[in-house]
């Protein structure tokens, strides 16, 4: 039945197929460059397939680095192959029942590997040249320990975990847990001395050594743990799980176990991996690369200050890693700016409920607060997910403006400050069923929106002087512009995953629908002075409106195979359709009942289908590891200006290549080569032909001629140590939207434009230092060079290099505190075409735990010394325009914040981390 099953999950998926070829004939064509491509490159590396060097060595010397997460026996007896010359002999039918098997990510030696992997079983293995022999012990040979353990008050201790090791090796046995009365039952299959080892929350461990002789079953005292004593008080216990690790084409940064595990968030834990850094609103790589962000291979498809809040309200304690791509597969969207940042989040739950709370305060200029939840309940075959997230956190900034029209020679000192009260409330609930152990179906929905309207208020102030030499003002405007804002942004997904085999093969199938809607009336008002400050003249006055919704609905079906010899095959497609209706009413006056300027209204349709296929083929050595896979997706979009009747739209085919190659140097050397090319889509909201007034001298214009543009990206990294990274990269990119700034005497008109091209040549380095047990200092650079050749009226070459450095100094001190210094500066750079001037900042953040780590503080100076003003210079043809940025939201506050975990049960692994229909449409909403 369960073969049975298989096969007919997998005629459906070829089913499906089959019917998306009978309908579209052009897929035809590109099934079959795609089949010539993957076929010449297994023929070009078949010389790798063929020869594999054979070298004697011992189990007990050679080393690998392996994980399992409820994997079967046979699978990691895969992974020990893949890296060493050993080859497995067994019986099949004997261990293919040994399934969900976990072992922490490590590297140990092949014999303890397999202690590991057979220390609940009845199995034995010896060596004998390169083969290791898997065989069954004797039954008559076993031999059982057994006992109890208490508590200094003579009560039971529940959970308590048990090892058995032998003397010589301190290799483990067997594990085991105490039941709810302390009792304890382990088995061993050899006569001779152990070690137990006992241990259990909040006491002292305890070892001691037993002899097992002749007697079947060797019954211990009663063992006693005390409560910890005072002198282990300050004794901090870690994982030696690596924080960061690498594999052929992401870095891992792994949260779980790490000293970043409790009282943090997503969206301060960017900080942590290698290069990146949370700079304002935006999340940046290596000083300039944008950062698209996934969430369990699903983009998190908000920006700006949703994206933000979304971010803080996931907490540390149900992240398990980051995963950071600098150069994405074909497996991956090609629509995406920049690196991948993917957000795992923890799969392992224990029965009953758990979760967390966390509140905090901080204070830049307002009032912030936060309060959110996160609840796990796990039972039977259901797994129920739930989170609540509520923020206050009023945003702001201030700009000083100076320009200087030179047609005219006019100057103007401006003052732009923009204040927003802003509530904001997500919501999150899931919920994961298992048909059986290789079936798995769920469901999520989550919305995010804000209570009430936000209101926001942007003021302008702009005097202008007659030229550089004067020293009083000719006039004057003072521009208020009033908004009401109302959105709602959600979400509904659907998955199904089919374990097709014990060695990872899996069949993914799943569904997404996502809406968005937004209403945004505004009010603006100008006020004209002389130079007297008189008022010259009537005041001008403008209302908006505007008002959208976009609905899309994304499908997908990804298959990963699992051959010999790790071979990796995974193949899949996707459907987006995307449809956004958007208008905008233009009154002259100041509310939603004056009269409408016909003119200027109007509303946009826009629909969009993207279609996309991938194949990947993946292959390790022993030396060399290789990816190479390649997407294809057809584009067919349709815009139409039901005003002015003007349309827009393109059906095209495009095709994204990637390749990774690594060659291994020993145990600390590795050299990894990759290759990608993406696609950049304008967002549905650029291709609106509106104008928005900012005040009455800066406006916005939507470009519904904005088209798609390509990049190609190729780096070189040399890994040392699998911690230290030294990396070389180009880019280049043709026709890329860009903000062009043009103006109409003193008014200044912003649009993007395809307008210039790219190239980018960079060199990165990572080097953390441990100078102490407590002190550690990371320490990433990158220097790049870059030229834009920009079109337009005037073509014009640009280049600069810049600097950038990032640090942290981290000290684990006693009595469960932790304090972390960091800090970054870059020099000048460019800002899209224009210039920006260096900046730099330091932060400072101390933390400690308390009632056995549950409780987390934390005390965060941002930006203390008023560092961070960035400055952008604009130089035209027609006007110089300078911006200082003198204050920021979320870049300099002070804030306390609190964290408390609870939970209860046995841990198990239910959740599944599927990328339902993950994709990349939401982002341009």
């Amino acid at each position: 039945m369960k073969n049975s099953a298989t096969m007919w999950n997998m005629g459906m998926a070829c089913a499906y197929l089959i019917g998306i070829i009978i309908l579209n004939k052009q897929f035809i064509v590109w099934l079959m460059r795609v089949s010539t491509i993957i076929f010449l490159f297994l023929l070009t590396s078949l010389q790798f397939l063929m020869a594999v060097p054979v070298n004697g060595q011992k189990m007990s010397d050679c080393k690998v680095t392996i994980k399992l997460e409820d994997e079967s026996l046979l699978a990691g007896l895969k992974k020990i192959e893949a890296q060493t010359n050993f080859r497995f002999y067994y019986r099949k039918s004997e261990i293919k029942e040994i399934t969900d098997l976990n072992i922490a990510f490590s590297t140990r030696t092949v014999e303890n590997t397999l202690y590991e992997l057979l220390k609940n079983t009845d199995f034995s293995f010896r060596q004998v040249n390169n083969n290791i022999l898997l065989e069954r012990r004797r039954q008559e040979t076993g031999y059982t320990v057994r006992g109890r353990v208490i508590g200094s008050d003579h009560k039971p201790v529940e959970l308590a975990t048990i090892q058995i090791m032998k003397v010589t090796n301190q290799s483990i046995v067997s594990t085991a847990l105490a039941d709810t009365g302390g009792r304890f039952s382990l088995k061993v299959y050899e006569q001779g001395d152990y070690l137990l080892k006992v241990s259990s929350v909040e006491t002292d461990s305890l070892i001691q050594k037993v002899i097992v002789g002749n007697a079947e079953v060797l019954e211990v005292p009663d063992i006693v743990l005390n409560k910890s004593a005072i002198q282990l008080k300050d004794v901090t216990i870690t994982t030696t799980r690596q924080l960061i690790s690498r594999s052929l084409d992401k870095l891992i940064l792994n949260i779980e176990g790490s000293i970043y595990e409790k009282g943090e968030d997503a969206l301060k834990l960017f900080n942590v991996i290698p290069g990146v850094y949370v700079s304002g609103k935006e999340i940046v790589f290596r000083g300039s690369q944008g950062v698209t962000v996934y969430i369990d291979n699903r983009k998190v498809l908000l920006s700006g200050d949703q994206l933000l809040s979304y971010l803080r309200s996931i907490p540390s304690e149900s992240i398990k890693s980051y995963e950071l791509k600098a150069v994405p597969g074909a497996e991956n969207d090609a629509q995406n700016g920049g690196v991948i940042i993917n957000i795992v989040l923890k799969s392992e739950y224990k029965y009953g409920l758990s979760g967390n709370v966390s509140s905090g305060y901080w204070y830049n200029k307002y009032d912030n607060t936060k309060a959110t939840t996160f609840l796990n309940y796990r039972a039977g075959k259901f797994n129920f997910q739930g989170s609540f997230n509520y923020f206050w956190t009023p945003a702001f900034y201030e700009d000083n403006i100076s320009q200087q029209f030179k047609s005219t020679g006019i100057i103007s000192k401006q003052t732009e400050k923009y204040d927003e009260r802003y509530h904001s409330i997500g919501y999150n609930a899931s919920v994961d069923y298992k048909l059986n152990s290789q079936q798995t179906v769920g469901v999520s929905y989550n919305m995010f929106t804000n209570p009430g309207s936000v209101s926001s208020t942007y003021k302008t102030d702009i005097d202008y002087l007659a030229n550089i030499k004067a020293s009083t003002v000719d006039s004057s405007l003072h521009t208020k512009k009033s908004t009401t804002f109302r959105y709602v942004n959600q979400m509904a997904n659907a998955f199904y995953r089919n374990k097709l085999d014990t060695i990872g093969s899996k069949l993914d199938i799943g569904y997404s629908y996502i809406s968005y809607g937004l209403r945004d009336p505004s009010a603006l008002e100008t006020e004209f002075l002389n130079g007297n400050g008189a008022e010259s003249h009537s005041r001008d006055s403008l209302f908006t409106k505007t008002i959208g919704k976009s609905m899309v609905h994304v499908a997908n079906i990804d298959l990963e195979k699992h051959l010999f010899k790790s071979l990796v095959f995974n193949t899949g497609s996707k459907f987006t359709a995307s449809n956004t209706d958007y208008s905008m009413d233009y009154r002259n006056g100041l509310n939603e009942q004056s009269p409408l300027d016909p003119l200027k209204s109007n509303r946009f349709l826009y629909s969009e289908y993207i279609l996309a296929f991938y194949g990947t083929v993946a292959k390790s050595f022993k030396q060399w590891d290789f990816k190479v896979g390649i997407r294809a997706e057809q584009t067919n979009y349709h815009g139409k200006s039901v005003t002015t009747e003007q349309t827009i739209g393109r059906n095209q085919w495009n095709f994204f290549p990637s390749a990774f190659l690594n060659r291994k140097f020993g145990e600390n050397h590795s050299l990894t080569l990759s290759y990608n090319r993406t696609i950049d889509r304008p967002g549905f909201r650029q291709l609106n032909p509106f104008v928005t007034y900012v005040s009455l001298n800066s406006i916005q214009e939507g470009n519904p001629n904005l088209r798609s543009y390509f990049s190609n990206n190729l780096q070189l990294e040399y890994l040392l140590k699998r911690k230290y990274s030294f990396t070389v990269g180009y880019q280049n990119t043709n026709n890329a939207i860009t903000e062009n700034l043009t103006n109409i005497g003193d008014v200044i008109i912003s649009r993007d434009e395809n307008i210039t091209d790219n190239n980018n040549v960079f060199t990165s380095l990572y080097i953390p230092i441990k100078l102490t047990n407590w002190w550690e200092i990371n320490t990433s650079a990158t220097l790049r060079y870059r030229t834009i050749d920009i079109h337009g009226t005037e073509a014009l070459n640009r280049s600069k290099f810049t600097q950038y450095l990032r640090t942290a100094s981290k000290f684990n001190l006693r009595r469960k505190y932790f304090v972390e210094v960091s800090g970054f500066y870059k020099t000048s750079d460019f800002y899209g075409i224009y210039d920006q001037q260096r900046v730099g900042k330091l932060d400072i953040n101390i933390k400690k735990s308390f009632l056995n780590d549950r409780l987390t503080s934390s005390f965060e100076l941002q930006d203390p010394f008023h560092l961070y003003k960035p400055r952008y210079e604009i130089n035209t043809a027609e006007f110089t325009r300078n911006v200082l940025r003198n204050r920021l939201d979320f870049v300099r506050y002070i804030g306390v914040f609190f964290t408390y975990n609870f939970s209860s049960g046995k841990k198990q692994d239910n959740k599944e981390n599927v990328d339902a229909a993950g994709n990349e449409a939401r982002g341009r909403l």
